[in-house]
């Protein structure tokens, strides 16, 4: 069934890349999840759909005529996880708070803020058959099962983080519990990179993994945090499918943004309708 709030839920805090303060209020709705720019007053809102992704630069930014909100995949990957089909989402800000650059703080305030059914039912990404995607050394896949599961598979020339698989059975109380801890990540490499290009304004060792040369910056909450983190990041962006998605093996290798969008893209046009 369709799922909502049953009151408004707030989270603050500065955006990752932006470093921009923003409050965030989760408000009850009836047309799916949209992101509205409080601080623009020409702004409307923005439906979270494949089709209104505008960029994919270290973070799913969506986009309409009027506004753009950046690095939603956290916020969109909780309300995912607990079912929330429809919520107004309203920033007086350019991008949702890092909070601890997990999904959990997110989490904890939608639920407590409480759910209520629509009393209709939320279409389903229907695949009757293994659909993949490739480019390079990126792989997707997807195909029917009997549960919902993520498989994903992270591959890095660093040496501390060479190579972390993980597989989750995806039910809410396994994702609160197992994904939505992992925080973002970042290399000391690229930090320079990424600053000089005005990202990660935001990002401290407070909301973000750091890896250094031999060691962590931070201690780790998983030993395999960066996995499922990207698990975490491939939720929230294949929720903009805007179906449920059924009992599916879905697995990746060495993907991101740019390919999650590409493939729930992919998912949404293999999908039959009932």
């Amino acid at each position: 069934m369709r799922k909502t709030l049953a009151l408004p839920a707030v989270v603050k805090g500065i955006g990752l890349h932006t470093g921009v303060p923003v409050t965030m209020t989760f408000k009850p709705a009836e047309n799916g999840i949209t992101f509205l720019r409080t601080d623009l007053p020409a702004a409307k809102p923005i439906l979270a759909h494949v089709n209104n992704v505008g960029s994919t630069l270290r973070g799913t930014n969506l986009i309409n005529e009027t506004a753009e909100v950046w690095t939603v995949e956290h916020a969109l990957s909780a309300l995912h996880a607990l079912g929330i089909t429809d919520a107004a989402v309203e920033m007086d800000g350019p991008e949702p708070p890092v909070t601890d650059g997990a999904s959990d703080i997110f989490a904890d305030a939608l639920q407590k803020a409480g759910v209520k059914d629509l009393g209709s039912e939320q279409p389903v990404l229907n695949i009757k058959q293994k659909i993949t995607y490739s480019c390079g050394e990126i792989s997707y896949s997807a195909e029917p099962a009997d549960k919902l599961t993520f498989t994903f598979l992270f591959l890095h020339k660093h040496p501390l983080v060479a190579r972390q698989e993980y597989t989750l059975e995806f039910t809410p109380e396994n994702y609160l519990k197992e994904i939505s801890r992992a925080r973002t990540f970042g290399f000391e490499e690229e930090l320079a990179f990424l600053k000089a290009h005005g990202l990660a304004k935001g990002g401290n060792l407070e909301n973000a993994v750091i890896v250094g040369k031999d060691k962590f910056a931070n201690e780790l909450r998983y030993p395999d945090e960066l996995v499922r983190h990207k698990i975490l990041d491939l939720v929230g962006d294949l929720s903009l499918t805007g179906r449920k998605l059924p009992p599916l093996k879905i697995t990746c290798t060495r993907g991101g943004h740019k390919h999650n969008v590409i493939f729930a893209k992919i998912l949404l046009a293999n999908s039959e309708e009932k």
